[in-house]
């Protein structure tokens, strides 16, 4: 449950279907273990008065648990009334009716979601049945958002007939298809590239099948059951309750070990899950048709969550040189989000920190240690950590940083651009560590608008090209290096817009600081290399949703040229060992390919 004053974060979407127990997907909640100190929001909504909170009731796994994998389904049960005294009862539940039938292919099909945790919303265009699958599922075309695992699927008359899960790709002779036409890399690609062509949901009546085939050792685990299973009959075409069927019993395999996450449940219908994230779930039919399919579920990357753990930058990690974080001048000094005590307050992450601009709503600087020995980095491939997926930061107000519905989604063709790279955050010493350092990249906090092609290194991207590049020539003690980059916030220059939730003023160019050690050429020595990214040319000439949006702008400068267009100042160490000291203000070198990049002071 979340701490006072907190928000907790979304990672998924459920309903109620009887008085007790929530339906959501089994890789939203994947054993008892992961509904274990999770609550649900009920009334989590946009209303004429503005955004409601909601309010939470703890999740009782303990009482009820049933999931399955190849369904994709979990049902949970939820506890009858809060510490306050609010009764669950009084919101409502859907029931899941049994019979087939209540949807025909052509028909409208629609969808109550909370996207990513986010307040509730509807789906109900282009929202038409495409196909009624033998194996259990339905598919469709309604407009869902990432992160609305879980939702429940309506027909025309508000009937529940389905239990969204997953989306459904483009096949071509076996091959995923992208939405440039080309087949789709998993090693080179992200998921939003993939052409999906419809979304796909579990079957009611599949999910009744199975759950009327049960019967659990627990009598009043059964009794909830059965309470269920009494629902189910369609009043509207005069059928019986359902008999419950008597094959051997079962016993559910369950953990005491109590995990702390929140689910959210809003309006008398749905609910949307609130803590970190679940762990991995087995493959659901769709992903059956070729191997290199993306995962279909949407299963949500994990995070830490205890944010105490989080030691953030370390000045001592390369060998033999102490390197503070940066600070700021004082004619900026009042753009910074401060602690209490009135200094700028550093959120420390898994392997990096940072500071907020409070006036723009982005990161100030990052400062992040990278450890490139393939010893700490994870076998696993990007995709079992999860689907990205973008969270607040709890510790700070939310509304200090920019989300989705404030700029990336409506701004089509801009990324949602990690500043610190997951790339260079995900290590550590166990895989534990691994997945929670990746998954801390993954925080608003940490993102910045920047264009497609000029984020993404598969589509001749730059911005994280040049730390791997460097470290390798330069032949890196113990292959480390610390990193220090952001955003060139020109609140002078830097245009804005309005996609309906208030004006957002964005960056046209971005910085990047790489230091190392290297002892290629006798005694160890620090290489200290500034780099200024500048997108400014492609959006005066295409605007935000161009299509075509290269050449970019890339060159190596000066620290103290960085500290004038910023206000971030570097510490000492670092502008006596910058490659570029001692140059002209105003001077850079363009970097028209690697090879260009500056390594030893002028």
């Amino acid at each position: 449950m979340p701490a006072a004053g907190t928000v907790p974060t979304g990672f998924g979407t459920g309903f109620l279907v009887t008085p007790r127990l929530l339906l959501t997907n089994e890789h939203v909640l994947p054993s008892r273990a992961d509904a274990s100190g999770v609550g649900a929001n009920f009334l989590h909504e946009r209303t004429s008065q503005g955004l409601q909170t909601g309010v939470i009731f703890e999740l009782t796994p303990n009482d009820f648990f049933v999931s399955d994998a190849a369904l994709d389904f979990a049902l949970v049960a939820v506890k009858p009334r809060t510490d306050s005294g609010n009764e669950l009862r009084e919101y409502g539940c859907i029931p899941l009716i049994e019979a087939t039938g209540k949807i025909l292919v052509g028909h409208p099909i629609n969808l109550i979601q909370h996207p990513a945790g986010g307040p509730k919303q509807y789906a109900t265009t282009q929202n038409k049945l495409l196909d009624v699958l033998d194996e259990g599922f339905l598919h469709y075309t309604t407009d869902t958002l990432q992160g609305s695992s879980g939702s429940p699927a309506f027909n025309q008359f508000w009937e529940v007939v389905g239990l969204h899960h997953s989306g459904v790709p483009l096949v071509q002779n076996g091959q995923v298809i992208a939405r440039n036409g080309k087949p789709w890399d998993p090693e080179s690609m992200s998921d939003d590239e993939v052409m999906w062509v419809a979304n796909e949901a579990v079957r009611v009546s599949r999910i009744v099948k199975y759950l009327s085939q049960l019967r659990l050792a627990d009598s009043s685990q059964q009794g909830l059951l059965n309470d269920l299973l009494a629902s189910t009959a369609d009043p509207l075409r005069g059928e019986t309750s359902h008999t419950v069927a008597d094959p051997q019993p079962i016993s559910i395999p369950w953990s005491s070990e109590m995990t702390h996450t929140i689910i959210h449940i809003a309006g008398n219908a749905t609910i949307h899950v609130n803590p970190p994230v679940a762990a991995a779930a087995a493959p659901v039919p769709v992903a059956a048709v070729a191997p290199a399919l993306p995962p279909a579920v949407e299963k949500q990357i994990r995070f830490d969550k205890n944010y105490s753990n989080r030691r953030g930058y370390s000045s001592r990690f390369l060998a033999g040189y102490t390197i503070p974080i940066p600070t700021v001048t004082a004619a900026r000094a009042g753009e910074i989000l401060n602690a209490a005590d009135g200094k700028p307050r550093v959120l420390k992450y898994h392997h990096y920190s940072l500071v907020m601009n409070k006036k723009r709503r982005l990161q100030m600087w990052s400062a992040v240690n990278v450890d490139y020995d393939p010893d700490k980095k994870s076998d696993r491939d990007r995709k079992e950590f999860g689907t990205d997926t973008w969270i607040y930061d709890k510790r700070i107000a939310g509304e200090f940083q920019i989300d989705d519905d404030d700029f990336y989604k409506p701004a089509t063709k801009i990324d949602r651009g990690h500043m610190v790279r997951r790339e260079d955050n995900a290590w550590g010493e166990t895989e534990l560590e691994i997945e929670y350092a990746n998954s801390d990249t993954f925080h608003w906090t940490n993102c910045t608008p920047q264009h497609e092609a000029f984020n993404r290194e598969r589509s001749h991207g730059i911005w994280g090209k040049f730390e791997t590049f460097i470290t390798d020539h330069i032949g890196a003690v113990d292959k480390k290096a610390s990193i220090f980059a952001g955003p060139v916030l020109d609140n002078a220059n830097d245009p804005s817009k309005n996609y309906g939730e208030g004006s957002v003023q964005y960056p046209l160019r971005f910085w990047k600081v790489v230091a190392a050690v290297t002892r290629a050429q006798g005694p160890k020595k620090l290489q200290v290399c500034g780099f200024l990214f500048d997108q400014s040319g492609p959006i005066d000439r295409f605007g935000l949703e161009a299509i075509d949006f290269s050449p970019f702008g890339s060159f190596q400068v000066s620290l103290q040229r960085i500290t004038d267009l910023t206000g971030v100042e570097f510490p000492k160490i670092l502008r006596d060992n910058d490659a570029m000291a001692g140059v002209q203000p105003n001077e850079r070198l363009r970097i028209e390919s690697l090879d260009k990049v500056r390594l030893k002071r002028v």
